[in-house]
């Protein structure tokens, strides 16, 4: 059976993603792995989560049937509560305005079902997330790219996009943008939706790193430093503060939108399971909450600060540049004189030490080829300077020729 000539359009689009093969190259034994943007398992609140989950198991066996498809009520009100008492949110925000997805990919992906089709253009952020750009290039979309500089995104290069031709959305993240660490200031946030709102555009803000903030805390985000809630759509997750593997994020969006998403998650789930909802909303209700937030911003922030001084002391003085963040899991750097993809394979297999290629994060074909994206999340210090240590042995011996050929 010649499966190929039987998929359809939308199957044929889908292309190999470089960062899990990346992933997959760091995680031979012995490699040390700035690759995986993902929290550390050390850090998840396995008690915490353990006692919540036997709770509901023990006292609500009716959470075991078929779940709501916006999600659990107490904890959609429960993030709405949260989400105002950081001042994030608009207070006119309700648990009608949100729906539970698993992760913000769903949330990315519900976006693309929405509001996309073929020969659609979606405008996004250079450098922005590859696998939310896959996404919208699933659904037939091509797309139109804004620089991203040290205040965000370009309002004068959104301006001139929107100008030429009709967009179905902006796509950003917003706060330690994944993969600069960046994030786009209050005053660049009011002057990107006063273009979006000359322009009739939809504005969709991906923000799953916003509590993960080492500094200071971060400005507030698109949807609280303006009037334009109507047409701001804003995905959060779970799965950075708590754990990955339970896939729990949310949508805030209009209202009126809402049923739209539960008829279409209708077409390939029903949610997620109803019983891992309630133990989040327990876990992240309950009273050792806080504190877990304040352990992980120290933990992830000394692990920032040792990435940050092996790159500083270590590859300084071999040209490579880097950019310290203020929260987030990512470290963006330089390194003239490579092609990241083919450097990222050679560093990997012939010096054991996972890096991201940074072209992978480009819509453009050709740029970032002497970009590379470093996650400290997943790295004690100790490893931090051996890897660095590798790093840069596999650079100077790429550099020599010795990688140019490829690795397989």
């Amino acid at each position: 059976m010649d499966w190929e000539a039987h998929l359809n359009a939308r199957a044929k689009r889908l292309v190999p993603s470089v960062i899990r093969e990346m992933m997959q190259r760091a995680s031979k034994p012995g490699v040390i792995s700035f690759t995986a943007g993902q929290p550390s398992e050390d850090l998840y609140p396995v008690d915490a989560l353990d006692a919540a989950l036997q709770k509901v198991l023990r006292e609500e066996p009716g959470l075991l049937a078929y779940p709501d498809s916006l999600g659990d009520i107490k904890l959609r009100e429960w993030i709405a509560w949260w989400l105002k008492a950081q001042c994030v949110v608009p207070e006119g925000i309700s648990e009608r305005n949100i729906v539970l997805t698993t992760g913000s990919q769903e949330g990315i992906n519900i976006v693309s079902q929405l509001f996309l089709d073929e020969g659609d253009a979606v405008v996004v952020e250079a450098p922005s997330y590859p696998e939310a750009m896959l996404s919208f290039s699933k659904e037939g979309a091509g797309f139109l790219t804004v620089p991203f500089d040290d205040d965000g995104p370009d309002p004068a290069a959104l301006e001139r996009l929107l100008s030429s031709r009709k967009v179905s959305f902006f796509y950003t993240i917003p706060t330690f943008q994944n993969p600069t660490g960046r994030s786009t200031t209050s005053e660049r946030k009011r002057d990107i939706l006063a273009v979006l709102r000359k322009h009739e555009t939809i504005l969709i803000e991906d923000d799953p790193y916003r509590f993960l903030w080492y500094d200071q805390m971060p400005e507030l985000p698109y949807s609280a430093v303006g009037e334009d809630g109507d047409r701001i759509i804003s995905l959060g997750s779970f799965s950075k503060i708590v754990v990955p593997g339970v896939r729990c994020g949310w949508m805030i969006l209009p209202e009126i939108l809402a049923p739209k998403v539960a008829m279409l998650r209708l077409t390939f789930e029903l949610g997620l399971p109803a019983f891992l909802q309630r133990a989040v909303f327990s876990v992240v209700s309950g009273p050792s909450f806080a504190g877990h937030l304040e352990r992980l911003r120290q933990v992830y922030s000394e692990r920032r600060d040792a990435l940050s001084d092996a790159l500083s002391k270590l590859a300084g003085n071999k040209g490579v540049s880097f950019e310290r963040p203020g929260g987030g899991f990512f470290i963006w750097g330089h390194a003239p004189e490579i092609r990241s993809i083919e450097f990222a394979r050679f560093a990997a297999e012939e010096e054991a030490v996972g890096v991201i290629p940074g072209s992978v994060f480009f819509a453009n074909p050709g740029d970032g080829e002497t970009a590379l994206r470093f996650s400290f999340a997943n790295v004690a210090p100790e490893q931090a300077w051996e890897g660095v240590k590798r790093f840069v042995r596999a650079l100077e011996r790429y550099r020599s020729g010795e990688g140019r050929a490829g690795t397989k």
